[in-house]
């Protein structure tokens, strides 16, 4: 066989097998990316799930007042539980005729604290994995083999994203939303934020 043939046939084996092993590397790290950031979004809701019990438990919140409770705790991110945060829990209580010992404020401040803190880390890991799953796709070459292979690839059931947040018209793990509050909108909306905040005011 011509010399130059063979060299030819052999460089294009090792080109093909180099094409071939950069989709199946592309191909195995999206689906790696795609499973991690499901995962961390159900781990998220579990942890938001957990953090309402604890802190309705140690409230010793009754169920007829758990959703405005709910709602003027966890939609509130922004709060911070000082002095005043303390008083404005107190009252809360005092309103809805509910008496409880001084020190339990304590610890119901304690509970919002470390639970809040923990829930913002797992928040934070997914907005870490959703990034590292674009930049994998919109890497060199990755764009190429996203269209190929069909990634982000859709979500369907119970985890599917409610809203198309990057407007591509596919719900994907893409699309998992950090939760906020209306107030945080507003303010990054309008780049303002004029209003005092009122941790557990009406």
């Amino acid at each position: 066989m011509n010399r130059g043939l063979l060299i030819g046939i052999v460089s294009a084996g090792i080109l093909v097998i180099a094409v071939i092993a950069s989709y199946i590397s592309f191909y195995n790290t999206a689906v790696k990316l795609e499973n991690t950031t499901r995962a961390q979004f159900q781990s998220n809701k579990n942890a938001y799930d957990s953090m309402w019990k604890t802190i309705q438990e140690t409230a010793q919140v009754p169920d007829k007042y758990k959703d405005d409770f709910k709602e003027l705790l966890v939609a509130e991110t922004s709060a911070k539980f000082g002095p005043g945060g303390s008083k404005a829990m107190m009252q809360w209580f005092q309103e809805r005729e509910l008496r409880l010992p001084v020190e339990m404020y304590t610890k119901v401040q304690t509970a919002i604290e470390a639970n809040r803190a923990e829930f913002k880390r797992g928040q934070d890991v997914l907005l870490d994995k959703q990034r590292r799953y674009s930049d994998h796709l919109q890497s060199f070459g990755g764009s190429i083999w996203a269209g190929f292979s069909g990634h982000p690839k859709p979500v369907m059931g119970e985890l599917a994203p409610t809203k198309d947040m990057d407007g591509d018209g596919t719900l994907t793990v893409l699309d998992y939303p950090i939760v906020t509050s209306a107030k945080t909108e507003a303010a990054f909306a309008t780049g303002e934020d004029n209003e005092a905040l009122k941790v557990f005011g009406k």
